[in-house]
Parts: C-alpha cells; structure tokens; sequence
C-alpha cells in the first residue's frame, strides 16, 4: 500500500495538466481599445483572432464595463473628463440640430490657469441653468429676434473656418449659455483661456456662468481679475455691475452699491444697476425708521421706570405723605397746624 502512494500523486498531477492543455484558450473573451469609425476610442469584447464580433459570453465583465462607462461611448476625445460621471458632458436636449454632433468648441483644452476653482473642476456636475438674457449680446437691434437655429448653424460653420477665435469660441459658449449647457459653455471659455489667459470678457463671461451657478467665491475672483486686465480705454461697467451683483449677494451692501454707481456712471441708461440700488437703498431706510421707533420706546420705558422709583423712594422717607383711608382718625393733637380753641368747642359741640 505504500508503494501506491506516488501512483496517486503521478495521477493528481496528470489530471491537472490534462485539464490546463485541454483548455482552449480561443474561446476566451479579450477586451482590446479600438477606434471606431467616427473617431471614438472605444472598450470592446473581441477574441484572439480579431475577427471583431462582439460574442458577450462574459456576462460580468460587460456589466461592469457598462456601470463604469466602458460601452458604446467610453472614452471620447471630446469627453475624455466626463468618464467619472458616466457621460461626455453632452445631452440629447441639449441639440437643436438635426445632426447628432452639437456645436462644440472643438477638441478640450487639456489646462488652464484656473482649474483649480471648483465651479470648473467639477463642470460635468452642473445643472441645466438657461440664460436667456445672454441672446441680447446677438441682437442688432431692440425688435430684434435671435433664431437659436439659424445662429447654431451660422456659429458652426464659423468655427469651422476660425476653430482658434477668441471671438468665435466666445460666442459658442454664450450660445450654450442661453440653451442652459454650463459644461459645453465652461469647456468653449476654458479652451478660450487657454489661449488667451488675460482676456477680460471671456473671464467675465465664465465668472457670470459660476455667479449663476452660485460660485460666489470663484466668480468674485474671475470678475476682480478681468477687471484688472481692462485697459483704460476700455469700458468696464459690466465688470463693475457683476461685483456689485456678487457683493449684494454675500452681504457686503456699502461694496454693492459702490460698484452699482460706478457701473451707473460708465453707463447711464443700464436700468438693471438701478434697480439694485433702489433695493438696498429702502431696506436702510425701513431698517432706519425702525430702529428709531425702538430707540423711542425704550427711552419711554425707561424714564416711567425711573420716576416710579423716584416715587417709591420718596414715598418711604416721607410716610406721613401717604394716602390715609377713610376710617383712619386723622392725629389732630399731632398736628402742626393751630387752631382756635373756640373753633374746637364749636366743632364739639356740633356746629360752628
């Protein structure tokens, strides 16, 4: 029986090097990095033989490609950032056209200056915040009306022809700001500043897409610093409103309304600028009249408070002053006054 000790080991090791050149090593899935046809890079299930077909006989390794953003659209030139939200910062509503390529400022700016803010290191995270005031900057007129559609296609074949145009690529991010897409409008001001760190309108324009997004902080830094690269001869009112906006908003009212006049001086007819004024200026004055009140009633208080003890004081050191009811004998041998003894006689016996 000893002697059958090393036959079972031959035979266990036997079977196990059967089993491992049996395996057919084909049959498994390879997950390679191909780039589609449009260009993408994409994640996908192939076998050795690189026939291409997509056989899915790895149930778990596509679900967690699916749950981590390896699938159809995983990894794109143009969303290269969005891979930890799951998407390419481009939604479906957000596209008038019939084309499923929107307008985009082409390929991402890798860095700028000022990633470090948060309202731009997490731009993929936004909401939807639409301005639609910002379709004024496109106007040529007040009767105006800016087609969104007609501006869509002009602006795309415009970066077509100008892809590196501070001035194009500063108009397609104001149009995403009217449409509400703050990560395509961040992405087009970011590449913008890449280009041209010191431009005070495109550091203005991101500063009024993170005021709305209330970055207070971020956006009271991009306006100070695109106020500080306007040269002389350019008109700085709307950096000046956008202070006094941002400076409302956190509460400083005396740095508010310093920017509001300002802005109001630089450019007289902005009604916006007055509005605001009139809005700090009346709660001071209700705030004042107010105040004034209180001020009055405590006074009031405290000069009845003052003249009762004035009056409990003197009342305890002068007790003969006190009231003295009406079936109390009144002291008349104590008293100082003198009378007539004639006057007591005819008080006792009577008459007078």
């Amino acid at each position: 029986m000893a002697l059958d000790v090393p036959y079972m080991t031959y035979m266990t090791l036997y079977v196990i090097s059967a089993s491992i050149v049996s395996t057919n090593t084909r049959s498994a899935t390879h997950w390679k990095l191909q780039e589609s046809s449009t260009g993408e890079l994409l994640v996908r299930p192939v076998h050795d033989d690189d026939t291409g077909k997509l056989p899915g006989d790895d149930p778990v390794m596509s679900i967690l490609a699916k749950k981590y953003g390896f699938g159809e659209t995983i990894l794109t030139t143009d969303g290269q950032e969005c891979l930890s939200c799951g998407k390419t910062g481009v939604e479906k509503s957000d596209t008038s056209s019939s084309t499923s390529d929107p307008l985009h400022c082409g390929k991402h700016a890798n860095k700028t200056d000022f990633d470090y803010l948060n309202g731009i290191a997490d731009r993929w995270k936004h909401p939807s915040i639409p301005e639609p005031e910002v379709a004024l900057i496109f106007k040529r007129s007040d009767s105006d009306q800016v087609d969104m559609s007609m501006l869509e296609n002009s602006l795309r074949e415009t970066i077509k022809l100008n892809p590196s145009s501070l001035a194009v690529l500063n108009q397609v991010g104001n149009f995403w700001r009217i449409k509400g897409n703050t990560y395509l409008a961040i992405e087009c001001f970011r590449k913008a500043i890449s280009l041209s760190p010191t431009n005070p309108d495109i550091l203005l324009n991101l500063a009024r897409v993170l005021f709305n997004l209330q970055y207070h902080a971020d956006a009271l830094y991009l306006t100070q610093k695109s106020l500080l690269f306007k040269t002389p001869d350019q008109n700085s009112w709307l950096q000046h409103f956008t202070l006094g906006e941002i400076y409302k908003v956190l509460g400083n009212y005396a740095e508010a309304t310093v920017h509001f006049r300002h802005a109001l001086d630089l450019n007289p007819t902005f009604q916006p600028a007055e509005v605001h004024l009139r809005e700090i200026e009346q709660p001071t004055k209700t705030n004042a009249t107010i105040y004034t009140l209180l001020i009055i009633g405590v006074l009031i208080v405290a000069v009845c408070v003052v003249l009762y003890l004035v009056t409990e004081v003197y009342m305890n050191k002068n007790p003969l002053n006190l009231r003295r009811s009406s079936k109390m004998p009144v002291p008349w041998e104590s008293s100082k006054f003198q009378l007539d003894p004639r006057q007591l006689k005819s008080k006792r016996g009577g008459s007078y």
